[in-house]
């Protein structure tokens, strides 16, 4: 990678490549030994699991392999939100945040993955740490504009979908209404009150 292409990177909050870290991790198939082992401990944990009652775990797992193998390739091919956007209703302290990179280090030691290789996967986390971290929520923003924390907004389908309130099939075309912060979907016969109604 020439220079030009590495500070173009650097500007655009991306990371250099780490092709070691990648080979270490067997080209994905133990970062995702590591993450399903992760999760399954996630969502049984008292202090982290409440963060995904709306989320699947094969989805987390999903979004986060996705994330961290663009991070380690240098690869552009997530497309889900950035740290600062993807935590920003999260309240989470410092000592959470160790909390939780403890737990994700245990689960990449019992998969046999080399402490130098634990040390630098935690490393990557560390530099999102001032992202994540912080004592309240704060809106999530999409080019520059801060959108609200609370409220609906109504939304035509473009693909069917599961309401979140009956669980019935919303079908492509209806509109719906979606919370702006947590992404719950509801149909017509569930649409909860807007003050902006």
């Amino acid at each position: 990678m020439g220079t030009d292409d590495a500070r173009k990177r650097r500007r655009a909050g991306d990371l250099d490549p780490d092709p070691k870290m990648w080979a270490a991790l067997e080209s994905g198939k133990l970062l995702r030994v590591i993450l399903e082992n992760f999760y399954e401990r996630v969502y049984l944990d008292p202090r982290l699991a409440h963060f995904f009652t709306k989320v699947t775990r094969d989805r987390a797992i999903d979004k986060q392999y996705e994330f961290l193998r663009d991070k380690f390739l240098g690869s552009r091919s997530y497309f889900g939100d950035r740290p600062r956007n993807a935590h920003h209703w999260m309240v989470i302290s410092d000592e959470l945040f160790d909390y939780r990179e403890e737990l994700l280090a245990e689960c990449a030691r019992e998969a046999g993955l080399a402490e130098p290789f634990v040390r630098r996967w935690r490393a990557l986390d560390e530099r999102f740490r001032k992202q994540i971290v912080k004592d309240a929520a704060f809106p999530k923003k999409v080019r520059g504009r801060a959108l609200p924390l609370e409220g609906y907004e109504r939304l035509q389908l473009s693909a069917g979908a599961m309401c979140d309130g009956c669980q019935e099939p919303m079908d492509a075309g209806e509109t719906i209404k979606y919370h702006v912060r947590t992404g719950e979907a509801y149909c017509g016969a569930c649409s909860p009150a807007d003050p902006g109604d």
